[in-house]
């Protein structure tokens, strides 16, 4: 019999409450239902009893799964005229399906643990509104029940750390723990601390670390975090452009986090098409990658903005501190990618982060990004990792990796980040 699995939350200042913004509702994404959903939603009788949805199907195929149906202008069957769901207006919360319940919560597997992650791209949990998240532990737990069969959990398991070099969950946890130590050490720039990071991805990923067990393991993470962070200390941080390689490739990548699929879009072929060739040739005013996308060029982003502080940068350490403390920025919730490949690309974010965040602020007339900046751009980056599909393609697999190259990371970090 499988151990009953530990809900384990992420401590820290991170907040969220339903705002009832009715954004998740709206066509940005796909609802998939389980057959429980499916079951107790028919019952309800709402083609019987909705004038609206009389004659209307409730669920629409998606491969070998169901997913809620959605109107032509991609929001879902259910969405009130006010923005809320008639579900929960009409039987309650319980009654809603599965992952309209979780969102914008995320459960990841970690041995007989099931940590919690958060998605950003919800609004109020980007602008961290409401309570502390550990008052959901509850109502968490009675959901993990429901998704995460614990027998499944315990014998999920973990990816190599890099090749094919193992670890245990528990040697994982202890690892990303030194990631944390060196992000929330307020003492040093967002934008060092970010390099510091990358620093420390090449020591383990450059050490014998294979045998490291124990104390040995515990001595060696103490040695390169009091490595990194001196370093940090004495970083001049050179802003140097990276090669124009680097910025067509990274300008591309821009483009794949700022698309916005509706389940309405069936896919613009041409004006995807358009979008890249603009991004890729860097010139002039910046394509619109999604609605009211400010009008900026690409010269103006490329100048310098200055490193976020004080609220700005608190955002960044709330949003890479909760994907720290879950655990899953690698390994299955990651296109099952390996321990580094999935540190090297959540630090890919910061740049990305920045890059659109720079946007925001020319279009405000600011100097430097504020806290709403970031947090917009948070929004946009955090809707499309480890989430779209298009990430995991073979191309863009390629070219987040070599974006992720030690050297070329720091760089887009500097640069980008200062």
């Amino acid at each position: 019999m499988a151990k009953p699995l530990k809900l384990t939350m992420a401590p820290g200042l991170q907040k969220y409450d339903c705002t009832g913004c009715g954004g998740c509702c709206r066509g940005r994404f796909a609802i998939i239902i389980t057959d429980a959903d499916r079951e107790r939603i028919v019952e309800q009788g709402w083609t019987d009893e909705q004038l609206e949805l009389k004659g209307k199907p409730l669920f629409t195929p998606l491969g070998s799964e169901f997913q809620l149906a959605h109107r032509a202008d991609g929001s879902c069957v259910f969405l009130q005229e006010d923005g809320l769901c008639a579900i929960h207006a009409k039987y309650g919360e319980p009654a809603k399906p599965l992952a309209c319940r979780m969102y914008p919560f995320r459960l990841i597997p970690v041995g007989t643990q099931i940590r919690v992650d958060v998605r950003f791209d919800c609004p109020a949990s980007a602008t961290n509104l409401g309570r502390p998240i550990t008052v959901h532990k509850e109502d968490l737990a009675e959901l993990m029940k429901l998704a995460i069969p614990a027998d499944k959990a315990a014998a999920l398991e973990p990816p190599p750390i890099f090749g094919a070099v193992p670890k245990t969950w528990a040697q994982f946890s202890r690892i990303t723990q030194t990631f944390e130590q060196v992000l929330l050490d307020v003492s040093i720039d967002i934008t060092r601390r970010m390099r510091a990071c990358v620093n420390l991805v090449d020591l383990i990923h450059r050490s014998e670390i294979e045998p490291l067990s124990g104390r040995d393991l515990e001595e060696f993470l103490d040695t390169a975090v009091s490595i990194v962070q001196e370093e940090a200390v004495y970083d001049d941080l050179e802003r140097k452009p990276p090669s124009g390689m680097v910025r067509t490739a990274f300008r591309q990548l821009i483009g794949v986090y700022g698309r916005l699929d509706s389940v309405a879009d069936r896919s613009k072929p041409l004006e995807r098409l358009s979008t890249s060739m603009r991004m890729y040739g860097g010139k002039g005013v910046i394509p619109p990658l999604r609605e009211d996308f400010p009008r900026v060029t690409f010269a103006d982003v490329e100048a310098a903005r200055g490193i976020p502080t004080g609220e700005a940068a608190l955002a960044v350490e709330r949003y890479l501190s909760v994907h720290l403390a879950s655990m899953g920025f690698f390994g299955m919730p990651f296109y099952g990618r390996s321990y580094v490949d999935g540190m090297n690309a959540l630090l890919l974010t910061y740049p990305l982060v920045c890059w659109y965040a720079r946007v925001f602020a020319i279009h405000e007339g600011l100097t430097v990004p504020d806290t709403s900046c970031i947090e917009r751009a948070l929004m946009i980056v955090d809707h499309q990792h480890g989430i779209t599909p298009v990430l995991d393609t073979p191309g863009e697999k390629f070219r987040t990796k070599f974006l992720c190259e030690q050297d070329t990371l720091r760089s887009l970090i500097s640069w980008y980040g200062s």
